[in-house]
């Protein structure tokens, strides 16, 4: 039985299940929704890519992609989470990596960001370590299922 490594099951897309935090009392919230979507995407030759939307963004009164007014555009901002890069893989640890390149938060952008993945078949797990929000400890989980190119076009339907 051939056994792979972390970084070769990674290469593929995997399709967004849930997108949660905890905090240290336990209350589970969901940035983007219960029913946000994504895809994040992981090539042979080492690139990444996420995208996350929360479910029903309002789309701008304008046909412009670069149009909508000042609200329409901090909203649309605010239900999307988007960014891609090159990763590396510590496989002794089961952490990936994340080395941004470009980022719809800038302040991530030529930014490693950490993820402790764990992959039981076909569902990935990445996690973070604790981040502060405001005043709160966060433990941000995001849950992957692989993806195909059918499931994933119908799944969104």
């Amino acid at each position: 039985m051939t056994s792979f490594s972390l970084r070769q099951r990674l290469i593929g897309s995997w399709q967004l299940v849930s997108y949660s935090t905890r905090t240290a009392d336990n209350h589970i919230g969901y940035p983007l929704g219960t029913d946000a979507r994504g895809l994040i995407l992981y090539t042979a030759d080492g690139h990444m890519s996420a995208q996350i939307m929360a479910r029903d963004r309002p789309a701008y009164r304008s046909a412009r992609v670069h149009g909508g007014t000042v609200e329409e555009r901090d909203s649309a901002a605010a239900g999307y989470l988007a960014y891609s890069g090159s990763f590396r893989v510590d496989e002794a640890e089961s952490v990936v990596w994340h080395e941004v390149a470009v980022s719809l938060y800038p302040n991530w952008v030529g930014d490693v960001q950490k993820r402790y993945a764990q992959l039981d078949q076909d569902v990935l797990t990445l996690s973070s370590d604790p981040l502060v929000f405001r005043t709160t400890t966060l433990w941000p989980t995001l849950v992957w299922r692989r993806a195909d190119t059918e499931a994933v076009s119908h799944h969104y339907d």
